[in-house]
This record gives C-alpha cells, sequence and structure tokens, in this order.
C-alpha cells in the first residue's frame, strides 16, 4: 500500500492526498504545452532555460564526442545524389525484388557485392550491386561479415 501523505496542490494550492502526484486533479495539472516542466539531473531540477544553456556548452570543440571535425567519409558519400541514383538504377534493374526471397516491394537494401569501402572505383557501378530484402541483407552479413565480400559468397548465399 502506497504511503498517503497530504499535500498543497501546486497550481490551486488545495489540499489533496499525496499518492506521487504533483496536482490535485487532471484539471489542475497542467497541459504539456502550456507546461514547461523541469527535468530532474542528479536530485535537482533544472529549468529549460539551464538544460539549453547546458546543451549548448557540449557543441563543437568543447563537446565531450568531438573528434576532430573529421565526418566519415563513406556516410557522406551515402547521402550524396550519386548514391541515390546508382541505388535506384539497383533496385529498377532488378524490379524491386529481392534475389534471395524473391519478395518484391517492402524493406529493400541494395548490397555492394564488393565492399564500398574496399573497392572505391566500383561504388556507383551498377553491376557492382543487388537488391536485397533487409532480411536477406541482415543474413547475409552475419555470415560472411561486413568486409572481404566476393562474388564467390554472393553465389553461395543465394543457392
Amino acid at each position: 500500500m502506497p504511503k498517503i501523505n497530504k499535500r498543497n496542490c501546486d497550481n490551486c494550492g488545495k489540499y489533496y492526498k499525496k499518492q506521487n502526484r504533483q496536482f490535485c486533479s487532471r484539471v489542475c495539472r497542467p497541459q504539456p504545452e502550456k507546461f514547461l516542466k523541469s527535468i530532474r539531473f542528479g536530485g535537482k531540477k533544472h529549468s529549460l532555460k539551464t538544460l539549453k544553456k547546458k546543451s549548448l556548452v557540449q557543441l563543437g570543440e568543447n563537446g565531450s564526442n568531438w573528434k576532430g571535425g573529421i565526418n566519415p567519409i563513406n556516410r557522406g558519400i551515402r547521402k550524396r545524389l550519386e548514391y541515390r541514383l546508382w541505388r535506384e538504377s539497383v533496385f529498377e534493374r532488378d524490379n524491386w525484388t529481392c534475389q534471395k526471397y524473391g519478395t518484391r516491394g517492402g524493406k529493400l537494401h541494395p548490397h555492394h557485392i564488393k565492399n564500398f569501402a574496399q573497392f572505391p572505383e566500383l561504388r556507383f557501378a551498377i553491376d557492382n550491386g543487388i537488391t536485397f530484402s533487409e532480411k536477406a541483407h541482415r543474413e547475409f552479413h552475419k555470415k560472411y561479415g561486413k568486409i572481404n565480400n566476393t562474388r564467390e559468397q554472393l553465389k553461395d548465399f543465394l543457392k
């Protein structure tokens, strides 16, 4: 049985039996968009203004995850138009169908037959891509790993 104490409502000041609540009723409890609630950190409450200041301090070079301003090149390339066109071309060539299970549509992944990172000259070669479903793509990399993939592994996987 929870411990019950009498307490003042934070909104109207009326006494009520406290059961791990801050307000006496739903009417008194402010709506999220109307009430900016402070968040607890280590037993202390910080206002949203303070939280914003704390987050701004962590930006850029002052942040704990700062790695000298580098951005992985491969991630940047995957956001480029060339990559998106390659991806669409592979899907179109394979008729939007998983080459392992034959399912059409759904969550499709373009797979590089020869690794994206190890063979930069083949990154946008349509014949270096194949369409997999999300499940098939996960299975392939679980079985063969993510580096040093070959056409022989792909042929074996598609059997």
